[in-house]
């Protein structure tokens, strides 16, 4: 295997490579990536036993070949060399780069040690665009769950639904819902999150081509192609959370709210971050309160249209919904102080967050 590669491209794309690399595996042969090279096509493929990634590129092949080499090392050296071009020879066992003054041996494994790539899915489910799919995903994935022990929630639920694209993430406490108009065959799929590490986002205008298949899912788009098992269901039915009658609604200007939201929880506990709001009339009171801070409040303007109500939220939880929302006001859809309140951007029901309140006593 011989050959030579701009040296800028073939970092970009190794480097979304070794994304998948686990950092720690009792498989060594993991921390590998397959480089080939057939004619003028450069190609790299990784896995971490559940994803598996092939990219392909063009270089200025002079030998054909393959081989078994350690991904982040290779990677290393790209991104360290000063050049525009690095070349590349296997012979044997050894494989042999050249970048400018610069040259290293780096020792190769036997390709046939690497796990075998499965079969791509072959039925085509649905078409998106890579910003399409990356806002979907940015406005959800940080609402996947940490715990283990709930596996279906640890992943994204894809779903099409009544000629919707549904994406569904939930911890327990909150939940994340957005929804795209597309008309496809119905199904429901939980993808690991770290699929959509793997997509670039800067090509957003590039179409993502989604297959299935039986505990798989296959993406392709540009000169990427992904393979991942699926986490098993069944998702929680997070449609039957989601209040169909909210009594009370409250408009607020987002950055006012963020910043009084973040000050007054500065003396909140660090453990649940409580911060109480009181709804009512044209003004929303925030106040918190701990035995070791002390006490904060702040008042500030909003449009509230029911009865008054308190609900106690966790102020970590709300910045971070807040910080994704689009719009510059915000809705509460409000039931009662002890049943989730939907937070959405004003104008706008495609993004909605289910927020589960705190049941706590005030240190009053």
């Amino acid at each position: 295997m011989e050959f030579k590669v701009n040296r800028i491209n073939f970092e970009k794309m190794l480097n979304s490579i070794v994304k998948l690399i686990p950092p720690k595996s009792t498989h060594t042969v993991l921390q590998n990536v397959i480089i080939e090279v057939k004619d003028n096509n450069l190609s790299i493929e990784g896995t971490d036993l559940d994803i598996f990634i092939r990219k392909s590129m063009q270089c200025d092949g002079k030998k054909e070949g393959k081989a078994l080499l350690p991904g982040k090392k290779i990677l290393e050296i790209a991104r360290e060399s000063n050049v525009d071009e690095i070349s590349f020879k296997l012979k044997e066992l050894n494989l042999q780069i050249n970048a400018g003054n610069a040259q290293f041996n780096i020792p190769a494994l036997d390709y046939n040690e690497f796990p075998e790539t499965p079969s791509f899915p072959k039925k085509k489910w649905i078409t998106i665009n890579i910003g399409e799919l990356n806002e979907m995903v940015d406005s959800t994935i940080f609402m996947v769950s940490k715990d283990v022990s709930r596996r279906a929630m640890n992943g994204v639920l894809l779903q099409l639904k009544e000629d919707n694209l549904n994406m569904v993430t939930t911890d327990g406490a909150r939940l994340a819902l957005y929804k795209k108009e597309l008309k496809a065959e119905n199904g429901e799929l939980i993808i690991p999150p770290k699929v959509f590490d793997l997509i670039d986002i800067n090509q957003p205008e590039e179409p993502v081509e989604i297959f299935i298949e039986e505990r798989m899912i296959g993406l392709k788009f540009s000169s990427t192609s992904i393979i991942a098992r699926l986490i098993e269901g069944p998702y929680p039915n997070y449609e039957s959370v989601i209040p169909k009658v909210f009594p009370s609604t409250c408009t607020i200007e987002k950055d006012v709210l963020d910043g009084a939201l973040k000050r007054v929880s500065l003396v909140s506990s660090p453990t649940i971050k409580s911060v109480k709001f009181d709804f009512g009339g044209d003004k929303l009171l925030l106040s918190s309160s701990s035995p070791d801070f002390g006490e904060a409040r702040e008042e500030i303007s909003c449009i509230y249209e029911g009865e008054k109500i308190s609900i106690w939220f966790n102020a970590g939880f709300l910045l971070e919904i807040i910080r994704h929302l689009p719009s510059s006001d915000i809705v509460f859809q409000l039931t009662s102080a002890s049943t989730a309140s939907l937070i959405k951007p004003k104008n706008s029901d495609n993004l909605i967050y289910l927020l589960m309140p705190l049941r706590i006593d005030s240190y009053d």
